[in-house]
C-alpha cells in the first residue's frame, strides 16, 4: 500500500471542529471569486438598467410636455375653426353686412390669432348668442 501525503489534516475527534472550520475556509477561498464575479456583474447590470429608466423618464417627460402643448394648440384651433364657421354662417345669411356686426367681424378677423382662450370663448359666446337672435326671431 502506498502512502500518499497530503495537507488534509487528518481528522480526530479532539480537532474535528477545527477540521470542519479549515475545510469550510478552505471551499470559501476557491468559490468566493466566482461568486464576487457574478456579484459585480449583476451589479453593473442593475446600474445599467437605472440609467435606462432615467433616460427613459427623462424622454417620456419630454415627450409628454410636448404632446400637452400640442393638445393645447389643438384646442385653440378648435375654437378658431368654430368661430370662423359661425361667422361664416352670420356672413351667408347676410346679418354680418350690417355696419357695426361688419365693422367688428373685420377687426376681430384681423386679430383672430391672437386672441387668448378666454377672448375666443367670449366671442363665441357672443356669435352663438347672433345666431340664436337672428334665427329665433
Amino acid at each position: 500500500m502506498n502512502i500518499i501525503e497530503t495537507k488534509i489534516p487528518d481528522v480526530t475527534p479532539d480537532n474535528l471542529n477545527q477540521s470542519k472550520l479549515s475545510l469550510a475556509n478552505s471551499i470559501i477561498q476557491n468559490v468566493y471569486p466566482l461568486f464576487d464575479e457574478i456579484y459585480t456583474e449583476k451589479i453593473g447590470q442593475v446600474d445599467d438598467l437605472k440609467r435606462e429608466i432615467e433616460t427613459n423618464r427623462k424622454i417620456m417627460k419630454s415627450q409628454k410636455s410636448s404632446i400637452e402643448e400640442t393638445i393645447v394648440e389643438y384646442r385653440r384651433q378648435q375654437k378658431i375653426s368654430k368661430l370662423l364657421e359661425r361667422l361664416e354662417k352670420l356672413a351667408s345669411s347676410g346679418l354680418i353686412y350690417d355696419g357695426t356686426l361688419k365693422h367688428e367681424t373685420v377687426i376681430l378677423l384681423k386679430v383672430l390669432p391672437k386672441l387668448s382662450n378666454e377672448q375666443l370663448d367670449d366671442h363665441l359666446r357672443k356669435t352663438l348668442q347672433t345666431i340664436k337672435k337672428r334665427f329665433s326671431g
